[in-house]
């Protein structure tokens, strides 16, 4: 009996072709992102239904009147709920060293330094992205350059947390992402992540992203020191009880969508 009663309360899966808020992608800094919101484009099917991506102007995301169903980058949380609109809201979480690892590899390959990059970027950012084209991975995580950890301190728990470095960070991270965010996927478990997607939102498409438009970075063998392993769990310490919290709900939320 408390089976079926269990089954009786879960809620149906929403209707992607029908959702009743549009969708906003919260891509936290290399979290799968390109992968996830190029399947994202491909079931909202009508381009000129997908907002350009963010780039720090909320102009086009607060307007209300837009016929927009998507809208995706790299906000903050708290940004969104400033709108005071309403968004079906959709995350990836990653281990925070598999994490900072991708975004030293980022910043280190050359193809990323562009012109029309520098450009736009201020003097201590151009710094910071320069040292990082010829750091170590060990020299990157040990770096006392504020542009780079900022970059690399708790970047997955600031992103969620409805008031970014305030006290109580954490626990509204945590919050959010199992009271307020519709969707949260795991990276390490990408797949399992797009069937319980496919679980939760009806009329999702089969993921057929292609290989050359996921990039994917690939995995490396890391050999880190004591000190710089146990900066980087300083400088994460939030981001790994966020992770752990993450895998504990994607558990339970595989469990009760896809029993079946």
């Amino acid at each position: 009996m408390k089976a079926l009663f269990g089954i009786l309360r879960t809620p149906a899966p929403d209707d992607l072709r029908n959702l009743k808020y549009p969708i906003a992608f919260v891509h936290i800094p290399k979290t799968a992102g390109t992968a996830f919101v190029e399947y994202l484009i491909e079931n909202i099917g009508d381009q000129s239904k997908v907002a350009p991506p963010f780039m720090g102007d909320m102009a086009v995301t607060r307007d209300g009147r837009s016929s927009y169903q998507l809208y995706w980058g790299h906000y903050d949380y708290f940004l969104l709920k400033e709108t005071g609109r309403r968004f079906t809201l959709v995350t990836f979480l990653r281990h925070p060293l598999a994490r900072v690892i991708s975004q030293w590899k980022s910043w280190s390959n050359p193809s990323n330094l562009t012109e029309a990059w520098l450009n736009v970027m201020e003097p201590d950012q151009i710094e910071a992205l320069r040292f990082s084209q010829n750091a170590t991975l060990e020299e990157f995580i040990m770096s006392p350059n504020p542009y780079i950890e900022g970059h690399i301190r708790d970047v997955q728990t600031r992103y969620l947390a409805d008031a970014p470095d305030k006290p109580g960070m954490l626990d509204s991270a945590k919050r959010n992402l199992e009271g307020v965010f519709h969707f949260c996927g795991i990276v390490e478990r990408f797949d399992d992540s797009i069937r319980l997607f496919r679980a939760t939102f009806t009329n999702s498409l089969p993921y057929a992203v292609a290989t050359t438009r996921e990039n994917r970075s690939r995995e490396i063998e890391v050999h880190l020191s004591a000190a710089a392993q146990a900066r980087l769990r300083a400088l994460n310490s939030n981001d790994f009880l966020l992770y752990d919290f993450g895998c504990r709900l994607f558990e339970k939320r595989c469990r009760k969508v896809l029993r079946n």
